[in-house]
């Protein structure tokens, strides 16, 4: 289910709430910020280069109305991280800690 957010008078962000909302709209796209990018596969991967060229890779799974990564950076394990996903346009944000943490907005490309 997707649920639509008002931006202002310009088109509306859609707040990503279903798997398979996330799977048409963000899965098997790259998505860039900056020198990063991560592809997050539509068979529970993740894959990319985050800061420094130092790799990113880990799964992912869906879980009530949350994207649930864990992943490695540089060899590191990050623990599990259940967030939020809005998409609007080119950019989709993830909020960490089920909605509550950081916002990180990436370009899909």
């Amino acid at each position: 289910m997707e649920r639509n957010v008002r931006r202002g008078a310009r088109q509306m962000a859609k707040e990503i709430t279903t798997q398979g909302d996330f799977l048409e709209h963000v899965a098997g796209r790259r998505l860039v910020l900056g020198d990063s990018w991560v592809i997050i596969t539509p068979q529970g991967g993740v894959e990319g280069v985050g800061p420094d060229r130092k790799a990113i890779t880990g799964t992912w799974s869906w879980s009530d109305t949350y994207y649930c990564r864990s992943i490695f950076f540089d060899g590191k394990y990050l623990p599990e991280d259940f967030q939020t996903v809005t998409v609007d346009g080119d950019k989709v944000s993830f909020v960490h800690d089920r909605g509550q943490g950081e916002t990180v907005t990436w370009t899909i490309t």
